[in-house]
C-alpha cells in the first residue's frame, strides 16, 4: 500500500536547480469520476505558477483535460462521446493532426529549468484500451521525459459506477438509473488487474503508481491535495477555490427533469444527439443550478454488483496493495438482496416539474444579469463619450433589471454627487450597503461620501 502522503508548505521547498536531463513525467491517466476534472482545472489555471515551480502543464493536449492526447491515437471511429467543442469547428482528423504539430512544438520549447511534466486525461484509461494503443502512446511522450509515472485513481466499482450515471446523462445516454447485471467479462473498464497489468506491461511495474479513491486513503482526504503532494507540487490551493468543484453530480430532480427532457427531444426532428448544441446547454444549465449527490443505489444494489468484481479486486490487491486487508475498505452496507432485481425507478414527474421551475427561474436570474452587464456596457460607452445623460439612462435600465447592480448603482451616486445632489448618491450607498457591502464600488463610493463636496473619481 502507498502510505498517506504529506502536504507540502513552502518552507519545506526549495527552487529546483536547472534540469541537466530530461524531466520526469506523470501520466495520469484516470479513472472518471476520481476528482480528475478538479486537478485538470486547478493545474490549467496555474500554469504560471507551476513553470515557475519547473513544472510543465501542456496546453496543447487541452486546457484542462488532456483529451487530445488519447484521442490522437486511435481511430476517429472510437471517439464516441468526445466532446465536439474540442474540434473547434473543424473535422477531429484535421484538428487531431493540428495537436500533434502543436504537441510536439510545445515539447520542443520547454525551458531548460523544467523538472516534470503532467499529463493527465482519464479518457487513457478508457480509450487505450490494448497494449498496442498504450504502447502508442509510450512512443509518443517517451522522447520527451526521463522517468514515467503512471498514476491511476481507483474508485470502487459500483460507486464509480453510480457517480458516472449523471454523466451519461450529459452525454444524452438517457436511461433509468439501475447498476447493470454484469461482471468484469462485459464491462472489462472495471477489471482493475487486467487494466493495471497491461500498462505494466508496456511502462513497467515500477512505473505504476496506482492510488486508492477513499477518503481515507487520500491526504487531507481530497483528490486535489492528494496528487499535488504525489507530484511534488508545493502549490496552495484554498480549500473553497472553485476549480476544486469541477464536473459536480446534480440532484435526484434534475435527474428526473434530465431524463424527461431527453424523451421529449427525441421526438423532435433533430432528436437528441450529445452533440445538440441545445442540448448541451440544457445539461449545463442543469448542472449549474442544481448540484448535488446524484444518483445512489440501495445498499444491496450495489453489494450485489460488487461481488462480481471480488476476484479481480482481490488480485488487484495482492500485487498493488499487499498491506491493505481489502481493496476498498468503504464497502457497501447490506449483504446482496436474493430474488429478481428490482424494477427501474419511473421518472417522477412532480419532482421534474419541480426541479424544471428551479432551472427556469435560475435561468430568469441569469439572463436578467447578462442584460445589465450589456445595458452597464453601453453606459460606459456613453461615459467615454461624455454623453452623460443618456449613460445614466442606460445605467438606470439596467437597475430595471438588476436593482442592486453594483457599476450602475454606483456610477448614478457619482453623477448625483457631481449635480450636488448627496442624498440621491446617498441613498445609492444604501443600497450598495445592503447588497454589496464588499464590493469595491461600495467601498469606494463610501469613501466619497465621507468627503461632502468631493468630485467623484
Amino acid at each position: 500500500m502507498l502510505p498517506p502522503l504529506r502536504p507540502f508548505t513552502a518552507p519545506d521547498w526549495a527552487p529546483p536547480p536547472p534540469a541537466t536531463a530530461r524531466p520526469e513525467l506523470i501520466l495520469h491517466i484516470g479513472q472518471s469520476k476520481t476528482g480528475t476534472s478538479s486537478i485538470q482545472r486547478v493545474l490549467g489555471a496555474r500554469r504560471a505558477e507551476l513553470t515557475a515551480l519547473g513544472v510543465c502543464y501542456p496546453a496543447s493536449p487541452g486546457w484542462a483535460n488532456h483529451g487530445m492526447l488519447p484521442a490522437s491515437l486511435v481511430a476517429p471511429e472510437a471517439l464516441g462521446h468526445f466532446n465536439p467543442a474540442l474540434w473547434e469547428g473543424m473535422g477531429a482528423e484535421a484538428r487531431l493532426a493540428r495537436f500533434r504539430r502543436e504537441f510536439a512544438a510545445e515539447m520542443a520549447a520547454l525551458p531548460a529549468t523544467t523538472r516534470l511534466i503532467i499529463l493527465s486525461a482519464e479518457q487513457c484509461s478508457g480509450l487505450l484500451a490494448t497494449r498496442d494503443a498504450i504502447a502508442r502512446l509510450r512512443d509518443l511522450v517517451a522522447p520527451f521525459a526521463g522517468r514515467i509515472r503512471v498514476v491511476m485513481y481507483l474508485r470502487r466499482q459500483d460507486a464509480h459506477f453510480a457517480s458516472g450515471y449523471t454523466q451519461a446523462l450529459r452525454v444524452a445516454q438517457i436511461s433509468p438509473p439501475g447498476l447493470p447485471p454484469y461482471g468484469p467479462d462485459r464491462l472489462p473498464q472495471y477489471d482493475y488487474a487486467a487494466l493495471l497489468d497491461n500498462w505494466a506491461a508496456i511502462f513497467g511495474e515500477a512505473a505504476i503508481e496506482p492510488r486508492i479513491f477513499e477518503r481515507a486513503s487520500m491526504v487531507n482526504g481530497d483528490a486535489v491535495d492528494d496528487f499535488l503532494a504525489l507530484a511534488n507540487i508545493p502549490l496552495a490551493v484554498p480549500s473553497d477555490d472553485p476549480d476544486r468543484y469541477s464536473n459536480l453530480s446534480v440532484t435526484p430532480a434534475a435527474i428526473d427533469l434530465m431524463r424527461r427532457m431527453g424523451e421529449a427531444m427525441r421526438e423532435t426532428p433533430e432528436g437528441l444527439s450529445a452533440a445538440s448544441p441545445a442540448w448541451r446547454r440544457f445539461v449545463a444549465a442543469v448542472s449549474d443550478a442544481m448540484p448535488g449527490p446524484g444518483w445512489k443505489p440501495a445498499p444491496a444494489e450495489a453489494a450485489a454488483f460488487l461481488a462480481r468484481y471480488a476476484e479481480v479486486n482481490e488480485a488487484t490487491r495482492r500485487r498493488w496493495f499487499p498491506a491493505r486487508p481489502a481493496l476498498f475498505a468503504e464497502m457497501p452496507a447490506a449483504a446482496p438482496a436474493e430474488g429478481p432485481p428490482a424494477p427501474p425507478p419511473p421518472i417522477d414527474t412532480e419532482a421534474a416539474l419541480g426541479a424544471a421551475c428551479t432551472l427556469l427561474l435560475h435561468e430568469m436570474k441569469a439572463n436578467a444579469q447578462r442584460e445589465a452587464q450589456l445595458l452597464v456596457q453601453q453606459g460606459r460607452l456613453l461615459d467615454r463619450l461624455g454623453e452623460e445623460a443618456p449613460a445614466a439612462n442606460a445605467y438606470r435600465a439596467a437597475l430595471r433589471v438588476v436593482p442592486d447592480h453594483p457599476v450602475a448603482q454606483a456610477r448614478l451616486a457619482d453623477f448625483a454627487l457631481a449635480a450636488g445632489d448627496v442624498a440621491g448618491a446617498a441613498a445609492h450607498h444604501a443600497v450598495l450597503l445592503r447588497s454589496h457591502p464588499n464590493h469595491p464600488q461600495t467601498q469606494r463610493l463610501g469613501r466619497l461620501l465621507a468627503r461632502p463636496g468631493a468630485a467623484p473619481a
